[in-house]
């Protein structure tokens, strides 16, 4: 009885201890943390277009494209230490084209667009100081005039191929291979060239200001 005792007690020493490893090995484990550093007091950055990097918005179905050499964007990038990537920045407006400087599109028409709603910037990787990552949450606004009258159209979804550099806080926006974005709606003098459930793609390169930094472990 004595021999079972100290053989069951034995049993129970070397059980506790490996739960105790494995315990302290899972606690050590490092977590994926991101951590966003943003000198404005207030956690604003603005972004305007790279200068000579022209903006392409493509019509995948169609083949129509728009292009534009002003844009911009504003938003928030709240200092901190985040658990993962998602909504590492918050863009509250972005534009496409202005007023006194529109985009070019097919048959001479000209075309300005404006965000909808916030839309998020989320890290998906990181190395060398180079965050790759998406936009969520695009919903955008088009109006395009021409000779055939004015065309409306909205368009919503992702863009799911981007990069930030924190050494040149350029933002640049990679367009998709498989396209993310769709054309929800459509009206008015459109001529064909944009249709609601067309896909479309985007790419432009913004230059961030003040430069934020992102780092992941």
């Amino acid at each position: 009885m004595r021999r079972i005792t100290r053989i069951s007690a034995i049993s129970a020493a070397v059980i506790m201890a490996a739960a105790g490893v494995s315990a302290t090995t899972a606690s050590a484990a490092p977590q994926a943390q991101w951590t966003v550093t943003n000198p404005a007091a207030n956690d604003a950055f603005g972004a305007t277009n790279v200068p000579g990097v022209t903006a392409v918005l493509t019509n995948v179905t169609t083949g129509a494209t728009i292009t534009c050499s002003v844009y911009g964007a504003n938003g928030t990038a709240v200092d901190g230490v985040y658990a993962s990537g998602t909504g590492l920045a918050t863009i509250s407006s972005a534009t496409f084209g202005t007023a006194a400087s529109k985009c070019n599109g097919p048959l001479g028409s000209k075309w300005v667009s404006s965000s909808v709603q916030p839309m998020k910037l989320n890290g998906v990787s990181y190395s060398g100081g180079v965050t790759k990552g998406t936009l969520t949450g695009v919903k955008v606004n088009l109006t395009g005039t021409s000779l055939l009258g004015t065309c409306n159209a909205t368009i919503e979804g992702s863009a799911n191929t981007g990069t930030y550099t924190n050494a040149s806080g350029v933002l640049e926006i990679v367009p998709d291979t498989t396209p993310a974005l769709t054309v929800t709606s459509a009206s008015g003098s459109c001529a064909g060239l944009i249709n609601t459930g067309n896909k479309a793609k985007f790419g432009a390169k913004y230059k961030v200001s003040p430069v934020i930094t992102v780092t992941s472990p």
